[in-house]
């Protein structure tokens, strides 16, 4: 049974990677775009020259274009010309964009031309009612019912996700998120070269990272360590990342003379973060709903865990089905200032805590969520799906 993958979430080094433990590799080809802008452009990924990798030209790269929106990111034009020359040796084609995208809609549609068995995934962890009013909603909708009627199964990103799924249709679904994470990796190293450059030796650290945004918490971090290093010697935040809230954090910091305790460190490629998450005691992640937006998994978190390190987190989207409350992290309620400070003093004050934590969280999420976990899952879903 071969798969055709195709979409730009997989031009990431560390999803495509997923794959590469497939228990049936070789019958794994993917349609990805030449380049894939992010960030505004910032940021530009091109996938690896592999024999099981087709690439072509992709457009509409966010969502806030005039009109359309978000309704065609992503999309290939080309796709059936790919498919019709490889389509003698391909049985599904699993398309990782959303299911109100018109990109989705295209590939389901000649996917059925062709024959073949289309799969589609969502991540959508709030009721599209929720997110969406009057005409906007109505063209979701649309595309929604389409989408749902041409698939033969769904891909669930979260368990929320899969609930919502079900309200439109009952074909087989499944969750699993798009990517594992590699516990081979994201183990502890040396990283003294990271001490000496930003001066943390003997520094008790926190650490955030991801994209610098409101909606992340952040600033709560900020606002609730003047307090913390009153309890905990030598306590010390280390913020990685960078994001339209930068400026602001940084205003923040300053305002309340922590300039001395907090160091910021720009985006981090994935050596970088290791061994900065070596160093750390406690990931702070207090991320919380805003904007028709919550958390839909929490690949820093997982990684974190694999560093055996505790997590502080929210009650919010779908982080709960990576963190779990009392056995790999703390939980606290979203936008709470004081819950995240108590957390953080308990934290920072409780060796044994933490190390059990830390030890519990790696191997939960190294047996749910590694290469190979992941890998095996979508290759039962898709056997289902035959």
């Amino acid at each position: 049974m071969d798969i055709l993958i195709a979409g730009y979430p997989y031009i990431k080094e560390n999803y495509l990677k997923t794959f590469d433990y497939y228990p049936e590799v070789d019958k794994v080809f993917f349609l990805l775009p030449k380049t894939w802008k992010a960030k505004g452009g910032k940021l530009k990924f091109s996938p690896p020259h592999k024999d099981n990798i087709y690439t072509t030209n992709a457009y509409f790269f966010h969502s806030n274009y005039p009109i359309v929106g978000g309704l065609l990111k992503g999309w290939m034009p080309s796709f059936p010309l790919v498919l019709f020359k490889i389509r003698k040796k391909i049985d599904i084609v699993y398309s990782p964009n959303e299911p109100i995208l018109l990109t989705t809609l295209y590939q389901g549609f000649w996917a059925k031309v062709f024959g073949k068995k289309h799969v589609i995934f969502t991540w959508e962890n709030i009721r599209y009612e929720e997110k969406f009013r009057g005409i906007n909603l109505l063209i979701k909708n649309f595309i929604l019912n389409l989408n749902f009627a041409l698939c033969d199964g769904v891909v669930c990103g979260n368990q929320k996700a899969l609930e919502i799924t079900n309200h439109y249709t009952e074909k087989p679904s499944v969750v699993i998120p798009l990517s594992g994470v590699d516990t081979e990796f994201y183990n502890p190293v040396t990283a003294d070269d990271i001490i000496d450059e930003y001066g943390l030796d003997s520094k008790f650290i926190y650490t955030f990272a991801g994209a610098l945004g409101y909606r992340k918490g952040i600033h709560l971090i900020v606002d609730s360590l003047k307090n913390v290093a009153g309890e905990v010697q030598n306590a010390h935040l280390v913020i990685v990342g960078n994001g339209e809230y930068e400026e602001s954090l940084k205003f923040k910091v300053t305002s309340l003379k922590l300039e001395n305790n907090i160091t910021f460190i720009p985006w981090a490629d994935a050596q970088k973060l290791r061994k900065i998450l070596s160093i750390s005691k406690i990931f702070l992640y207090p991320s919380f709903s805003y904007g028709g937006w919550e958390e839909q998994f929490g690949y820093s978190m997982a990684e974190a865990s694999l560093m055996k390190l505790p997590v502080i987190t929210t009650k919010s989207g779908s982080i709960e089905e990576v963190v779990i409350d009392g056995k790999t992290g703390i939980l606290i309620s979203q936008n709470n200032k004081e819950e995240l400070e108590e957390a953080m003093i308990k934290l920072g004050k409780d060796e044994e805590l933490r190390l059990s934590l830390g030890r519990n969280g790696r191997e939960f999420i190294a047996q749910n969520f590694s290469y190979n976990a992941v890998a095996d899952k979508f290759y039962n879903f898709f056997q289902s799906i035959i």
